[in-house]
């Protein structure tokens, strides 16, 4: 059994494998299935690994990078690589410690690595983030996401995931990897129940838009019927179709691409559909936002 190195599992020590108390003993195998504690053997590599590390953590991360290089002279070991790959992400080098993590990966495939990996690309897409590469942002973090298998990281990789997929206009995908993040599991279950019911029905869909002017007062239950009134006089919009509710206004038939979904119509394509006013069924609140309705 290996002695631990810096670098080393997660549950050694902090997110490197750095352990609280250095140059912890190890347990070995005498053969016959009886383990017995042995000092652990410190290598000239190890040696220079250890101090590269401790120069990194006070930062001083051309030195340590002379004295990891030194380590790698000794032996081209994964560990190495790690701490190696670390000291460059230090240095906002991240196309180089990407190259060394996947150096140390080559040799070992350590789910230490893959996080420190993972970690940089989101770090890589929140950069492509700010200067609006946002495809790329979402490779980067795509890949990140296959990396991991740390619940933590996992959840933090989907919001920022969100966050791009919002910004590319994706709001459905950016919904659902939101509530993965949140664990909110039964929101994404009704979502993909409303989707399939949005992409196989043949009713005409509307959305009701303007509910929080109205007090919020327009029916969000299934099954609930409300009135549609055209306005052609109506200032703002004569295509405008008031809605409403136990004869108070309840909202109008949304009549913009970012009032609507896109499976529903809009006023002004339903206002040749009905001769002054007709009535629609609620059929749920789709992604929390939009109250959905057909026509009857």
């Amino acid at each position: 059994m290996d002695e631990w190195h810096v670098g080393d599992p997660e549950d050694w020590g902090d997110h490197v494998g750095v352990p609280d108390i250095a140059y912890m003993g190890y347990l070995q195998d005498d053969g016959e299935n009886n383990e017995y504690e042995v000092p652990p053997h410190i290598s000239k590599s190890n040696k220079l690994r250890d101090e590269a590390w401790k120069l990194r953590e006070n930062g001083r991360y051309n030195d340590a990078l002379i004295k990891i290089n030194e380590a790698l002279e000794y032996s081209s070991d994964w560990r190495s690589y790690n701490i190696k790959a670390i000291i460059i992400e230090d240095m906002n080098n991240y196309n180089g410690a990407l190259y060394y993590y996947d150096q140390a990966l080559k040799l070992y495939n350590s789910q230490v690595v893959k996080d420190n990996k993972a970690r940089l690309l989101e770090r890589m897409a929140e950069k492509c983030i700010s200067t609006n590469d946002y495809p790329k942002a979402l490779e980067h973090i795509n890949q990140a996401l296959k990396l991991t298998d740390n619940e933590n990281n996992r959840n933090g990789f989907l919001r920022t995931k969100s966050d791009i997929l919002q910004l590319m206009d994706r709001p459905r995908e950016a919904y659902i990897c939101n509530k993965l993040a949140n664990k909110q599991f039964n929101h994404v279950d009704e979502f993909e129940k409303q989707s399939k019911i949005l992409k196989d029905t043949a009713d005409t869909l509307i959305c009701i838009s303007g509910r929080k002017f109205y007090g919020n007062c327009a029916p969000t239950v299934e099954g609930s019927i409300v009135k549609l009134i055209k306005e052609p006089e109506n200032e703002h919009d004569s295509d405008a179709i008031r809605v409403e509710f136990n004869q108070k206004t309840a909202g109008y038939v949304a009549n913009s691409p970012h009032t609507k979904i896109s499976e529903a119509k809009s006023a002004s394509e339903i206002k040749n559909m009905f001769e002054n006013c007709t009535k629609a069924r609620i059929l749920f609140v789709f992604m929390e936002d939009y109250l959905v309705a057909k026509l009857i």
